[in-house]
């Protein structure tokens, strides 16, 4: 990959456009003491076809509760909460209510309108929720951020944008293309470079004293370097970020301090090195601008929220969705690393990085040995589901590289950009009851203590062979968050697939 000049080159945003901003943003700033969890919620009423998607984002800011219910269809035009009507907040797209919320203890009853048949229809619902709620820290990343089919829009393909750049008089000299990734590849042209992240878009990579072509489209989003004041919303980015050293171009966060479980970032907010500026769905534009954000970095839940895309772009905030999470090889995804490398000007760091976790996981990634060990890995959702990896999912695959076996198999649709899907109990007992170890993800309903608390969960666990045979086991609740520990988790896994005793890392063995 060509290396660039490093002189910060900063767009020049209007004065009228800033004034207006700072005047008409609907969001005031939002203080680091607010709190958001996320909740699983189980649902009575209606038929079945429609459902609040699980786990719900739920906020507490100044003694104030909201939950925010994102509907798994766009016909729901308004709901009743104690006699208060809230319309849906997001035209055109799945229907998103934000509700206050008195009680997590207690159901929730609420009249929800739908127009989806020929007259509308009032439905009552009742809402349960989990008694233990999850701090932000990942679930953003690993199950809310879902691709809403067909609500992306305004791209163009990377074979467009190259035609638009040879049309725009720039030549193509070569291509970087990663090891293992697939969710992104980078084309040279000269001294620019054309970024193209699958699920995303397309960005242009303007370097020192670079000019924009003339006659650009629209879709290709334009990336001035050094990019070094950004807004990362996307907390799965933060790890890689950090691991390669360019924690000091990230300026704005949208996780709060106490949200953070990589002790590099709480520090950078506890000093003011990094500022809270607000959720992704309430960014605080006034300090975006004021602070000269040159670079949103977003999961794909942005794509629940376009109108803040589009704001963001309107003030001259360029929006760069992050699809990480969607590698299926485990190398894949912390391959990524490099890309944040070569964005943040610290790729030479990245690639270094890189290649010495690849040494570091070699033993694992070149053995031949198979453990024989069947191993489950999920969490039960508040109303009674298992929630499992897809088979393809690059958790599924950490386990077959660390010599195990993923149960269950065949486990979700292969074309689906879901990481997780939901069982019934009785579906995961007969795919799994012989599974020889079971490890409870504790990153979105919280950690277990033992396995009485799994059993508690559901009785039929104590019929599980892995449970009476005491191989049962619990992630820590920072995983997802730390993707660079990756090849310590492969290491974890392996050890307990092949029986070697030392202090685990990401992994507790339940009693």
């Amino acid at each position: 990959m060509t290396g660039h000049g490093r002189i910060r080159i900063r767009a020049l945003i209007p004065a009228l456009v800033i004034l207006c901003a700072l005047l008409t943003s609907c969001a005031s700033r939002e203080v680091s003491s607010a709190e958001t969890r996320f909740v699983d919620i189980r649902m009575e009423g209606g038929s079945g076809k429609a459902s609040i998607r699980t786990p719900v984002e739920v906020t507490v800011e100044d003694g104030r509760m909201t939950a925010r219910f994102v509907w798994s269809s766009k016909n729901y035009d308004y709901m009743i909460v104690d006699g208060v009507r809230y319309d849906n907040e997001n035209a055109g797209g799945d229907s998103t209510f934000t509700v206050p919320v008195v009680s997590l203890s207690e159901p929730l009853t609420v009249i929800a309108d739908t127009v989806a048949m020929s007259t509308p229809h009032e439905i009552t619902y009742v809402i349960h929720w989990e008694e233990g709620a999850q701090t932000a820290g990942g679930a953003d990343d690993e199950n809310g951020d879902v691709l809403p089919a067909g609500e992306i829009g305004g791209q163009i393909s990377r074979q467009e944008a190259e035609t638009a750049l040879q049309e725009a008089g720039l030549v193509r000299t070569g291509e970087w293309k990663p090891d293992y990734a697939v969710g992104f590849c980078v084309d040279h042209y000269g001294d620019c470079d054309l970024l193209s992240i699958e699920n995303s878009g397309e960005y242009l990579i303007i370097p020192q004293g670079g000019t924009v072509p003339d006659g650009l489209p629209g879709q290709i989003t334009v990336l001035r370097k050094p990019l070094d004041h950004v807004y990362l919303v996307s907390t799965s980015a933060m790890d890689l970020i950090n691991g390669c050293g360019a924690l000091d171009r990230v300026r704005l966060s949208g996780t709060g301090e106490n949200d953070w479980f990589i002790d590099d970032a709480r520090t950078a907010m506890q000093s003011g090195a990094i500022l809270y500026a607000g959720k992704y769905r309430a960014p605080d534009y006034e300090l975006l601008l004021s602070e000269g954000c040159d670079l949103a970095i977003e999961n794909t839940m942005i794509y629940h929220e376009p109108a803040v895309r589009e704001k963001l772009e309107t003030l001259g905030i360029p929006v760069l969705v992050e699809t990480s999470s969607y590698e299926e090889h485990p190398l894949g995804r912390l391959e990524w690393i490099r890309l944040y490398g070569y964005l943040l000007d610290r790729q030479q760091e990245a690639d270094t990085f890189f290649a010495r976790q690849l040494e570091s996981m070699e033993p694992i990634l070149t053995q031949t040995a198979d453990s024989g060990r069947t191993v489950a890995f999920f969490h039960v959702t508040a109303g009674g589901l298992v929630n499992v990896r897809r088979s393809g999912d690059y958790i599924a695959r950490m386990i077959g590289l660390s010599g195990g076996t993923y149960v269950p198999k065949n486990a979700g649709d292969e074309s689906s950009a879901l990481s997780s899907m939901n069982m019934q109990m009785e579906d995961f007992y007969a795919q799994t009851a012989d599974a020889d170890i079971l490890i409870y993800n504790s990153t979105i309903g919280g950690e277990i203590s033992s396995v009485s608390e799994l059993v508690e969960k559901n009785p039929l666990f104590s019929e599980f062979r892995a449970v009476k045979e005491g191989n049962v086991y619990c992630t820590s609740r920072e995983l997802f968050q730390q993707i660079t520990g990756m090849a310590e988790f492969m290491r974890d896994l392996h050890d307990v697939f092949f029986d070697v005793e030392r202090d685990l890392m990401y992994l507790k063995k339940l009693d």
